[in-house]
């Protein structure tokens, strides 16, 4: 295995879609990127205005084969609700479907940590205790100790020097439950740094639009920091203040629990 450090590349993409690369081509990778939509674009869009504050990435290969990637950059500029400083902070790390079990994510962490030696003090990163997704069990593995927690999300770090530990962002959002019958409103937070984030934005505005004038949606794009920073959240979707269950919630799934909430309020 060989791992390589970019400043931007689709194979990130592509290994987040679980794209097969034993038959790549472009035609094929057009097709895997279709699923994402504008999404694509604005994933990498961020990358190209993120590129300043240090964000870089690592992608792994077996042979000419991506196998899996790690996301990284300052703790100033990450794009979660955390506040530190002196740290390098994980937005992402994913591993192929097929090339689980063969350490690829330890190497992709254990590179990462020889980076961030060069210039800061430690690794912090948000995981999950109860998913496949930044699974936390993944980062004990591996040293990393739980600093913080907030709905159901541990806030992580792996120090070699005394640095001051990091922290959740203080939330501020404050939800509008309609007081008319058979209305309903979402508020919808979304980082392009996840292009499944991105995709669910999409995926509202459509369904949105579908049943008309019974919902109001506000959007919040939380790409800058300034703005993560008033609202304490980076990603989710909230019908009349309440979070959908859902990381990543499908047209359906977002459709049923509209026409659900809509259905109560008549």
């Amino acid at each position: 295995m060989q791992i390589f450090e970019f400043q931007d590349t689709e194979e990130q993409i592509l290994l987040c879609l679980n794209y097969d690369f034993s038959s790549d081509c472009e035609a094929n990778r057009e097709v895997a990127f279709k699923q994402l939509g504008p999404a694509r674009d604005a994933k990498r869009f961020w990358a190209y205005n993120t590129l300043y504050t240090g964000l870089r990435i690592l992608v792994a290969y077996e042979g000419t084969s991506p196998v899996g990637q790690l996301e990284y950059l300052p703790i100033e500029h990450a794009p979660r609700p955390v506040t530190g400083e002196g740290l390098t902070f994980i937005n992402c790390i994913n591993v192929a479907p097929g090339a689980r079990g063969r350490r690829v994510g330890s190497g992709l962490l254990r590179e990462c940590e020889t980076k961030a030696r060069e210039y800061t003090d430690g690794l912090a990163v948000i995981a999950q205790p109860d998913s496949p997704f930044m699974p936390a069990r993944f980062f004990t593995a591996h040293d990393f100790q739980p600093v913080a927690s907030e709905d159901g999300d541990w806030l992580m770090v792996k120090t070699w020097d005394d640095v001051p530990l990091p922290a959740f962002l203080p939330r501020a959002y404050a939800p509008v439950v309609p007081t008319e019958a058979g209305k309903a409103v979402v508020d919808c937070f979304w980082c392009n740094q996840c292009p499944f984030n991105a995709l669910t934005h999409e995926r509202l505005k459509k369904v949105a639009q579908e049943l008309g004038e019974a919902v109001t949606v506000r959007e919040v794009n939380t790409d800058d920091r300034v703005t993560l920073e008033k609202w304490g959240i980076a990603n989710g979707l909230f019908i009349d203040g309440q979070p959908l269950a859902s990381r990543f919630p499908g047209e359906k799934e977002i459709r049923r629990k509209l026409e659900s909430v809509l259905a109560v309020g008549m």
